[in-house]
């Protein structure tokens, strides 16, 4: 299989073929997942009692996975999505409440009280994520904060319903059917067990299409919407997500205890769960199971040191916070691998390793140089729309588009088409408008007024992801990949649209999941592979040269399988060698039917590129048509040199 193929003499892309032999050995059968560490813990967390003989040590273990339940869910958010949530305490609450009124009060049978719980607490993290997830950095975290105020008071407040201060007794232990779990040991090994179980989930969940694009959402939310990821969408399901692990482990805390109150439930208990996240490294599922673990026992531990303990509790925690900003567990792994990572000059000496900053010895114009070979495939995808009249519908189409920030006009009545195959060159001097218009064409911007229609299809109102889905891919003018990725990762993002693998189906890591993941890699294997690149599919994106990490961009954009593909000074920082090997590969896109719209400020680049040229000057059309008639235009002159016109 090559990306550029012949049907009849005409190159076309062929994204997403069956992957030949040689991919099919780069690729591993599934992404490495934590199983024998999941297998190892259980089998110790099994045996662990036959070694105690304190009941006290027994309880300390339930408290430290009932926090671990918390700290699962909220780790999910906060290093999945960087959400971060100072009201979980909240939801713990909410869960341990609905569960204790639902089968005290009002008798009804465990089952039933553990879905009322987990439905309202889903439902009141549903209703505050919808406002809540719109706001960014401190102004989430005061929400959250606010909200776990709010519902303290209530708890103390609605005293006929809750108890009030005086809390909330004769709750009754858990049962599963005629088995009572009413003492320490069993309920060591029912909430072990359901800790373990959510555990391995979320490693499934971490590790698909969901997670990549969790960790997309963290690291760059708006490269993701243009990748067709809906990150509002994810960010709220997320969130619901974290609420009802919470929820589940407060309804099993107040089953467990018999007695709850409003104190068990504070802000401080919020602040305590999102230390235990940052402690045992934010992302980590198996560091926050560690910071769970030590901020649960530490203070237990620290107890014989009588009026110290305080004292050492919070050098312990400054310790850790200063000296292993990233977590324990994460520190810990990377210490183990710097002792085993080679030195930048050993990287380099591998296939296709090279250190960033340095040309890669693989770049070489004959081994980079496109491959058109004659072989024969299926229709190709694109096609070229007429109206009924028989006239040419343009791919993309710009009509007076304008747009103003407060008093600024940075668009005014832009005119612009494209079509298949077709370059158009969006030229103009710094400040004319032109990544503007192409943020327009992405959706990341909302103009005043005009219109853009794809294939006849208005664009606009649109969200950026759903802009993506219909065919609309961009490179940006500074490299956008995940640096937190591997190269094949930041690929697959590409694919992401075209994967139909639900939150239930990751979650059980379904056959057809399995099956779907595997085929996405050897379609990002192979894509890679006519870009000379597969060879470092598995490599840290930081480890590549700037060449290389802008290949990956368009090789993630044409992963999208793009109608129009936008690139924002695609050539800028890249040797005069580099930059006629980026020639080459544009040149060859145009000829598979792809409609592009070049920004560049290389005028060399744009006169061999680009069949139509159109120039913005204060974000108006000055001059459009062919490069030689562009080049010559008085206008366009005096808007680069500053000519006046008499």
């Amino acid at each position: 299989m090559r990306l550029f193929e012949r049907e009849d003499g005409h190159p076309k892309l062929m994204v997403g073929k069956p992957a030949c032999q040689k991919h099919e050995k780069l690729s591993p059968v599934v992404f490495p997942r934590d199983w024998r560490a999941l297998a190892c813990l259980a089998l110790f967390m099994g045996f662990l009692p036959f070694g105690l003989d304190n009941d006290y040590v027994l309880l300390l273990f339930n408290v430290v996975a009932l926090n671990a339940l918390v700290v699962l869910g909220l780790n999910l958010l906060i290093g999945s999505t960087g959400q971060v949530s100072l009201g979980h305490a909240a939801f713990y609450g909410l869960g341990a409440y609905v569960g204790a009124i639902a089968s005290t009060t009002y008798h009804l049978p465990l089952p039933c009280s553990l879905l009322l719980s987990l439905l309202l607490t889903g439902a009141t993290g549903f209703l505050l994520a919808l406002p809540t997830l719109r706001l960014e950095g401190h102004y989430l975290v005061m929400a959250t904060l606010g909200f776990n105020i709010i519902v303290s008071i209530l708890f103390g407040q609605l005293e006929d319903l809750t108890g009030g201060p005086s809390g909330f007794p004769g709750i009754p232990k858990l049962r599963l059917g005629p088995f009572a779990i009413d003492t320490d040991l069993k309920f060591y090994y029912f909430i072990w067990t359901l800790l373990l179980i959510l555990l391995g989930l979320t490693l499934n969940l971490t590790d698909s299409r969901w997670g990549r694009a969790l960790k997309a959402i963290h690291e760059k939310d708006l490269t993701a919407e243009t990748l067709g990821i809906p990150t509002y969408r994810y960010k709220v399901t997320v969130f619901v997500l974290s609420c009802l692990y919470a929820g589940l482990a407060g309804f099993c805390y107040a089953h467990y205890v018999t007695f709850i109150s409003p104190k068990t439930f504070d802000i401080f208990h919020s602040v305590k769960v999102v230390t235990m996240v940052v402690v045992g490294g934010m992302g980590s599922m198996w560091g926050g199971l560690a910071g769970a673990a030590l901020l649960t026992c530490l203070p237990e531990l620290l107890h014989r040191f009588e009026d110290l303990h305080v004292l050492l509790y919070g050098l312990t925690l400054m310790g850790v916070l200063v000296f292993l900003p990233e977590g324990l567990l994460p520190a810990l792994i990377s210490f183990r691998l710097s002792r085993r990572v080679p030195s930048n000059e050993a990287v380099a000496s591998l296939p296709g390793g090279t250190v960033e900053g340095q040309e890669s010895s693989e770049t070489s114009p004959n081994k980079l140089a496109p491959d058109p070979r004659a072989v024969m495939a299926d229709e190709p995808r694109l096609t070229v729309t007429t109206s009924p009249s028989g006239s040419q519908v343009p791919l993309l189409d710009l009509q007076a588009v304008s747009l103003s920030f407060g008093g600024l006009q940075a668009l005014t009545e832009v005119d612009m088409h494209v079509q298949p195959g077709e370059i158009v060159a969006l030229i103009g001097p710094n400040g004319a408008g032109k990544t503007t218009l192409l943020n327009v064409l992405s959706g990341l911007l909302k103009p005043d007024g005009g219109g853009v229609f794809l294939n006849g299809l208005p664009l606009l109102g649109l969200p950026p992801h759903k802009i993506a889905a219909l065919g609309i891919g961009r490179t940006f003018q500074t490299v956008q990949i995940y640096h937190r990725f591997t190269v094949i990762e930041n690929v697959l993002l590409g694919f992401h649209v075209h994967s139909r693998a639900g939150l239930l189906a990751t979650y059980l890591h379904t056959p057809a999941e399995r099956k779907e993941e595997q085929t996405l890699r050897e379609k990002a294997l192979a894509l890679l592979d006519d870009f000379q690149m597969s060879d470092k599919a598995f490599l840290p994106v930081r480890q590549l040269s700037l060449l290389d990490q802008k290949l990956i961009e368009l090789v993630r954009a044409l992963a999208l399988e793009p109608r129009v593909l936008l690139l924002d000074e695609p050539v800028s920082g890249l040797n005069p060698r580099e930059r006629m090997l980026f020639v080459d590969y544009t040149s060859f896109l145009r000829q598979c039917g792809i409609g592009l719209i070049l920004v560049e400020h290389d005028m060399n680049v744009v006169m061999r590129l680009a069949d139509h040229v159109v120039v913005l000057q204060h974000g108006r059309r000055i001059a459009a048509g062919a490069p030689s008639q562009v080049q010559q235009d008085p206008k366009v002159i005096a808007a680069y040199l500053g000519v006046r016109k008499r």
